[in-house]
């Protein structure tokens, strides 16, 4: 397996486009498109939040069928608590993208990102339609990226390519998330792309697994927003085809884990006001679940996050963390680590040195290694600090 350019057109029969619409008052990016040459085995992963958006809705209805052809998403509204006239602006943009490209209105998925409780501009967007539409193109898949984004800093890409069924084989992708992350599936809005074949049951079994495994360890603030949304289209056009219980499989699941944890990762390390990413790694637990739930707690920390912010070690606090978790264990069994160094053994505290532990904190990857001594479940999560630059953000994100 190799890394390859091409970000969500990476893979055979895609093609992508983004571009300005007017719906950020800003003149960047607002309106992305990603189009297939055929239609397409598809599926999805949705927010468990309550709170839906118009599109997630939506979407969740048309995958239903199995099938797209085309995925259609705006930044700068997040078309959520907009009530039916929301609904009907999705509809008439997804309507209006459909036409233009000669679709049924039902092959084309919706996904929408930013201010929650505002209503899109329609009659800018679709304005700006007709021009979204003749810039597709394999080489533009940056600036379809590049339009999902809201606070992100970076536009976050990832392809690979390898050698599945006998013929060359990629998957890439596009995702956006830098705030309003909570690993509840998802944590971002994300398209994955590739030109294997593989059946629907298979390809909905698949992006279900690497989405726990990958976006679902992941948490920026801890706070799980009403859009997220893991789209993944299916081609069918590289001549791989991809069957259950095959090498061909195993293999194109090590793709598809691998695009989707490298868009993890550059999430977490996008973060709002970030500086540092922080793994923290259970090991030990009763139970796989129970070992999740205990990195989740230290993830979720805002203690835990405060320390990393201001390297300054307080591994009281991550013990607090993980007791404060569903996860059974004996606290007098408990061993911390930062960066390879003890910090707990056998539930004590130790003496350490704190200035080489400050110079562990201060570097832009921190390790946590935590072991509860209670079975041999483990289980992962990726975080990020929680600094003063967040509050700026997200104190004046409405104004």
């Amino acid at each position: 397996m190799r890394w390859v350019s091409g970000g969500v057109a990476a893979a055979h029969g895609f093609r992508a486009s983004g571009i300005h619409a007017g719906i950020k008052r800003s003149r960047k990016p607002d309106l992305s498109l990603v189009m297939a040459d055929g239609r397409c085995a598809a599926a999805g992963v949705f927010t468990l939040n309550r709170v839906l958006a118009a599109p997630v809705v939506i979407s969740r209805q048309r995958l239903r069928a199995g099938a797209a052809q085309a995925v259609l998403i705006n930044s700068g509204c997040a078309n959520c608590l907009t009530g039916a006239a929301g609904s009907r602006d999705a509809l008439a943009l997804g309507r209006a993208v459909a036409s233009a490209l000669g679709l049924a209105e039902e092959d084309v998925l919706l996904g929408s990102t930013g201010m929650i409780g505002r209503r899109l501009p329609v009659a800018t967007v679709l304005r700006r339609v007709p021009v979204l539409v003749q810039q597709l193109s394999r080489s533009h898949h940056e600036a379809a990226a590049q339009a999902i984004l809201t606070t992100d800093l970076q536009v976050k890409e990832a392809a690979v390519e390898a050698r599945v069924d006998g013929q060359p084989c990629r998957v890439g992708g596009m995702a956006k998330g830098a705030g309003m992350i909570a690993p509840s599936m998802a944590t971002m809005l994300c398209v994955i792309t590739t030109d294997a074949a593989v059946p629907l049951p298979l390809l909905r079994s698949l992006l279900r697994r690497a989405v726990e495994r990958t976006f679902n360890r992941v948490s920026i603030d801890g706070d799980m927003s009403t859009n997220d949304t893991v789209f993944a289209l299916a081609s069918g056009l590289s001549g791989a085809r991809v069957r259950p219980g095959t090498a061909a499989a195993a293999r194109f699941e090590h793709m598809l884990e691998a695009v989707c944890d490298r868009l993890a990762h550059d999430i977490v390390r996008d973060g709002e006001g970030a500086t540092k990413m922080m793994t923290v790694r259970v090991r030990g637990a009763r139970s796989p679940r129970e070992a999740q739930a205990a990195a989740r707690q230290v993830a979720f920390s805002p203690l835990v996050k405060t320390m990393l912010a201001g390297s300054d070690p307080n591994p009281g606090r991550i013990a607090a963390a993980v007791g404060a978790s569903p996860a059974r264990f004996n606290p007098a069994r408990l061993d911390i680590r930062i960066g390879g160094h003890r910090l707990v053994s056998r539930g004590v505290a130790l003496s350490v040195d704190g200035a080489a532990l400050r110079r562990l904190l201060s570097r832009p990857d921190v390790r946590v290694d935590i072991d509860l001594h209670a079975g041999t479940g483990e289980g992962l999560m990726r975080t990020c600090d929680l600094t003063a630059e967040y509050v700026r953000i997200n104190a004046g994100y409405a104004t």
